[in-house]
């Protein structure tokens, strides 16, 4: 879990710091924590966190159902809330959430829904190494993943990316939109424009088609 970024929006302090503390204590590197609705504001535009546990009566007046809205569209929220009045239940449950806890907030149900939202994220990213970071790239941001031996050019939409790795490894967390166009080469279907008998072109690059593999177009 030491890759996703978290904010906890809870103006409880000693609620948000129990929660930060149990989430250090299972792998999370990337925690942060706000306390104001102005602050959660500024922190989720910079940031821009993977996940974000959001109390729902921030500063009262049920703020975090309204800064929910106001979310990156890849960033996951979960609610937590003291309250179990109704119509705030189902106002809260109208934004989608990923998940939804009651305070006093129990460690297993908040590992559980962090766990939970980790598994989804995994599949729609991968994460490459680029020096002594680690990137999250988009996995329908790839355009074509190609070998060179024991390395792998990562070509994106609107970048270059080479690994160490190899391109069987690799393969295995690809998603069945990616389809083996040469011994060396896996593409992207949702960027094919054209086929020959030879080649393929996606996202206007033309890459050689082996006679081989023809069959998983």
């Amino acid at each position: 879990m030491n890759f996703i970024k978290i904010l906890i929006a809870e103006d409880e302090v000693l609620i948000a710091d129990y929660i930060k503390e149990i989430l250090e204590n299972n792998g999370c590197k990337n925690v942060f924590m706000t306390h104001s609705v102005s602050e959660t504001q500024e922190k989720m535009k910079t940031l821009q966190p993977d996940v974000v546990l959001m109390d729902i009566n921030l500063e009262s007046h049920f703020e975090g159902i309204k800064l929910s809205k106001e979310k990156n569209e890849e960033t996951s929220v979960i609610f937590i809330t003291g309250q179990t009045d109704s119509k705030m239940v189902e106002n809260a449950l109208a934004t989608t959430p990923e998940s939804y806890l009651t305070k006093p907030i129990r460690e297993v149900d908040l590992l559980t829904a962090i766990k939970i939202i980790i598994q989804k994220k995994q599949k729609q990213y991968v994460f490459v190494k680029d020096g002594y970071s680690d990137i999250k790239l988009k996995l329908a941001d790839i355009v074509y993943i190609q070998s060179d031996r024991n390395y792998l050019d990562i070509i994106t939409t609107n970048s270059k990316f080479t690994i160490r790795n190899t391109l069987l490894e690799f393969s295995k967390v690809l998603p069945s939109s990616f389809k083996q166009i040469h011994r060396s080469i896996f593409i992207n279907s949702a960027f094919l424009e054209k086929i020959s008998s030879d080649e393929v072109v996606v996202n206007s690059f033309k890459l050689p088609l082996s006679r081989n593999f023809r069959q998983n177009l």
